[in-house]
């Protein structure tokens, strides 16, 4: 089977789930404890590698019942290190969402914000957004004017593509599947998990936040569980998107350097003649270094080491068994300064 038949097949299954299609509950992996954040080796440098989801709804959204005690269990019974919030925007979604530590789950409070045919995420909201009658651009705008990251969800629908300033945008959800390298090879990707926790057939409830929460992740390279350093590692692209239904990640690093500096995703190093990157997997797996969007190294290993000789955007998907498991934000490699 294709990879690209195999991602399309996770979206799909996530599609099912919130559609309300199925008719069998689903029995994902239970995941191992995670390790205690005070206990956890970092990965690169004084970073630590934190897991949770980005693009979740609860009670405050028109279209979701879901409790906050809900989700707070599920994700610690997921193993999750944090979940961003993005109910529906109203005045009430944010003086009531919720924000801080439930329990051993980091909760950062967002809105979703209708526009332009698609959506805008605003994560790390302090006070609410006046949406109505506003042009995406004002939108994003009034985000960044409090320190807010803003992701554009849905752009495979989203229509003004003359905005700037926004942050990234949702290149997976589980309604949409989305990869357009070369007008998004810039900015930083993260997976949408869209739980909303509402889907009743036959009296019971499909895609439940513990489901859906083992589907896929976002991983942020950050100093410390705070929003404050979770904010600035989802900023800077210090990301990457885990398909957990094909196999759970623990840790992943893609990363660039010569002998003089290193680098991780989302970041920019200059070319140079022993400039080397490398990718560490915490199991051997099918390793694609992309370049500019198309395929330009492969290897199967648990570590791959690789010069790299010319500028450019490059970015690793892993796959395991032929499916997808592992996609990275990029590294950008420029020309020297003459």
């Amino acid at each position: 089977m294709s990879q690209r038949r195999w991602i399309s097949l996770a979206l799909l299954w996530g599609g099912v789930l919130l559609c309300g299609c199925a008719s069998l509950p689903l029995h994902l992996y239970v995941p191992p404890a995670p390790i205690p954040v005070e206990e956890r080796p970092p990965i690169f440098g004084d970073y630590k590698d934190y897991r949770g989801v980005i693009h979740c709804h609860s009670f405050l959204s028109h279209d979701s019942r879901g409790q906050i005690a809900d989700i707070a269990a599920a994700a610690q019974a997921s193993g999750l290190d944090f979940v961003m919030m993005t109910d529906h925007i109203t005045p009430e979604a944010i003086a009531h969402g919720v924000t801080g530590m439930q329990g051993t789950t980091l909760f950062i409070l967002g809105a979703e914000i209708a526009q332009a045919n698609g959506s805008i995420l605003g994560i790390g909201l302090k006070r609410f957004v006046e949406h109505k009658q506003k042009k995406a651009q004002e939108i994003i705008d009034a985000l960044k004017a409090q320190n807010a990251a803003a992701i554009i969800a849905y752009p495979e629908k989203f229509r003004d593509w003359s905005v700037s300033g926004y942050d990234g945008l949702e290149i997976y959800n589980l309604k949409s599947d989305v990869q357009d390298e070369y007008k998004f090879s810039l900015l930083l990707w993260i997976a949408g998990t869209n739980a909303h926790n509402n889907v009743r057939l036959l009296g019971r409830t499909f895609g439940t936040y513990h489901q859906l929460f083992q589907l896929l992740t976002n991983h942020l390279l950050a100093r410390n569980l705070t929003e404050e350093d979770l904010l600035l590692a989802l900023k800077a692209g210090h990301a990457y998107v885990a398909f957990d239904l094909f196999g759970y990640v623990p840790f992943f690093l893609f990363s660039a350097g010569d002998d003089s500096r290193q680098v991780i995703m989302g970041e920019t190093i200059s070319l140079s003649p022993p400039l080397r990157g490398e990718v560490r997997l915490p199991e051997r797996a099918d390793i694609h270094v992309l370049k500019d969007g198309a395929v330009w190294r492969r290897e199967e290993a648990l570590f791959f080491r690789f010069p790299i000789t010319a500028a450019g955007v490059y970015r690793v998907e892993v796959y395991k068994g032929g499916k997808p498991w592992i996609f990275s934000n990029p590294i950008y490699v420029v020309a020297p300064s003459p």
